[in-house]
C-alpha cells in the first residue's frame, strides 16, 4: 500500500492583503479627520463662549436699579407708581414742563376774586387753540355758568396739586384737588386732566417772553372729576 500524496495548501490571493490594508489605513484617515474637526468645534466653542463672557461683563457695568414709590389715593383708591425724572435737553426736561403744566392749571383752576385778571391772563399766556377759546367762553358775561357769576367775592378756590405724569413727550395727565372756601364750608373735589402741549418759537412781545420764555402753550385741556365731592354737591365740569 502506497502512501497518498498529502494536498497542498491553498494560497491566499495577494489581493486580499492589499485591500485589507488599504481599508485599515481609511478607518485610520477617518479617525484622524474626525478628532481634527472635533478639536475644530471645540476651539471655535470656546471662542463663542469667551467673547459672550467678554460681553457679559462689558454689560453689567450698565446694569441700573431704578428705584421707584407706589402711591395709593386714600380717598379715591388711585394706585400711582413714581418714578425719578430722566434727564433731557431745557425745553424738553420733565422738570421745566411739569412746572409749566402745573403753573397753567393753578392759573386756569384757582378763583380768587382779588387776583381774578392776573390769574386769567397768565392761564391765556400758556395756552392757545381749543384751550385759550374755552378759557374765553367760560369767563365770558354771556355764559351763566361764569365763575364770577357762580362764586362771587366771598369764595375762593386753591389748587393742590397731586400728581402730574407723561403719557408722551406732548401729553400730560394730572391728578389735583381743588378747596372751595366760604364763609360757612369748605368743599373738596378731586379731579384729573388731560393737557396736550407744545413749545413754540413764534415771535411774541418781550413782556410775554418774561413769563414765558419758552414758549409753552396748551392746546387742549379736559379736565373729568374723580370723585365726589366732600362735602356738599357735585361740581360742574370746565
Amino acid at each position: 500500500m502506497s502512501d497518498a500524496t498529502a494536498p497542498e495548501p491553498k494560497r491566499v490571493d495577494p489581493r486580499y492583503y492589499v485591500e485589507g490594508a488599504t481599508w485599515e489605513q481609511d478607518i485610520a484617515r477617518r479617525n484622524r479627520n474626525s478628532r481634527a474637526l472635533a478639536w475644530i468645534v471645540a476651539a471655535v466653542m470656546s471662542v463663542v463662549a469667551v467673547a459672550a463672557l467678554g460681553v457679559l461683563a462689558l454689560l453689567v457695568p450698565l446694569k441700573t436699579y431704578e428705584p421707584y414709590m407706589v402711591v395709593v389715593d386714600k380717598t379715591t383708591g388711585f394706585v400711582e407708581v413714581k418714578r425719578p425724572m430722566a434727564e433731557g435737553a431745557l425745553t424738553q426736561d420733565e422738570a421745566v414742563t411739569m412746572f409749566n403744566v402745573v403753573r397753567y392749571i393753578k392759573a386756569r383752576e384757582t378763583y380768587d376774586p382779588r387776583a381774578l385778571k392776573d390769574n386769567f391772563d397768565l392761564a391765556q399766556l400758556l395756552a392757545t387753540g381749543d384751550a385759550a377759546r374755552e378759557l374765553t367762553e367760560i369767563y365770558s358775561p354771556a355764559n351763566p355758568n361764569n365763575p364770577v357769576k357762580l362764586h362771587g367775592t366771598n369764595t375762593e378756590i386753591a389748587v393742590n396739586i397731586k400728581s402730574v405724569t407723561f403719557p408722551n413727550n406732548r401729553t400730560a395727565l394730572v391728578r389735583f384737588s381743588t378747596d372751595e372756601k366760604s364763609a360757612t364750608s369748605v368743599v373738596t373735589r378731586n379731579w384729573v386732566s388731560l393737557v396736550r402741549f407744545r413749545y413754540s418759537g413764534a415771535p411774541m412781545r418781550n413782556e410775554w417772553r418774561f413769563d414765558n420764555p419758552l414758549g409753552f402753550q396748551v392746546l387742549e385741556y379736559r379736565r373729568d372729576q374723580e370723585s365726589a365731592p366732600s362735602p356738599g354737591t357735585a361740581g360742574a365740569q370746565q
